[in-house]
């Protein structure tokens, strides 16, 4: 896989320009917002066209995805400790709610070979743009747990569940080749990220990092940790 050549293709750079300078100058109005999206999102119909499919792709992308897991891991134990923790307390303050939230690093992968300044500005396009509206509730659906509304309520009584791994065959590799893809066990936050959010692989390979968040409700106030 060569990605300074997959880069280097007229069309990327030529997205990636205008990505660049739309971000830099984004007022937000709602035609900026839309022209954001439409760039965002032709930028990853394009790299899907240029995905390579070789032995290093696949370790780049089996390595992601356990990072990824682990990641989510961390943030449904957070949740479900805060949640036994309010659930024990003896204090009188009626009902509350624990909501998680898991999203990819907000930095520019400093693992990734390209570190030039349009692709900061397109990192902080996907990540921080508020372009995709899939993407407010991070890579994963948000974790909600209450006193009125338990785990099991909102299908996130297992973590296995949660991210869509019932099953220990369970493969969330659309879009992807199949035949190349068959062993991987992509989870389900993978695929809200890759087909749903204008992340393309060459843009998930390289993440190592992830930002969580736990919120907490109790009754109108919010406490963040």
């Amino acid at each position: 896989m060569d990605i300074y050549k997959v880069f280097e293709d007229p069309r990327i750079k030529m997205l990636e320009n205008d990505i660049a300078s739309w971000n830099d100058h984004c007022r937000y109005t709602d035609v900026e917002k839309h022209v954001m999206k439409q760039l965002l999102r032709c930028r990853s119909n394009v790299l899907y066209e240029l995905n390579v499919y070789d032995s290093d792709m696949h370790q780049l992308l089996v390595s992601f995805n356990d990072r990824l897991r682990k990641a989510c891991a961390e943030l449904y134990n957070k949740v479900m400790t805060t949640y036994e923790e309010y659930c024990n307390r003896t204090d009188s303050f009626g009902d509350f709610e624990v909501e998680g939230k898991i999203y990819l690093g907000a930095e520019y992968p400093n693992h990734h070979p390209l570190q030039t300044e349009t692709a900061k500005q397109v990192w902080d396009a996907l990540t921080q743009g508020g372009f995709e509206p899939l993407y407010d509730d991070g890579c994963a659906w948000s974790l909600h747990c209450s006193k009125e509304y338990p785990p099991e309520y909102g299908g996130c009584e297992t973590f296995e569940k949660w991210i869509g791994m019932e099953d220990e065959n369970d493969n969330w590799n659309e879009g992807l080749d199949r035949e190349w893809s068959k062993d991987l066990h992509m989870i389900q936050p993978f695929h809200n990220l890759y087909d749903h959010c204008s992340f393309s692989l060459y843009d998930l390979i390289y993440v190592h990092d992830f930002d969580l968040e736990v919120h907490i409700q109790l009754e109108r106030n919010v406490k963040y940790e």
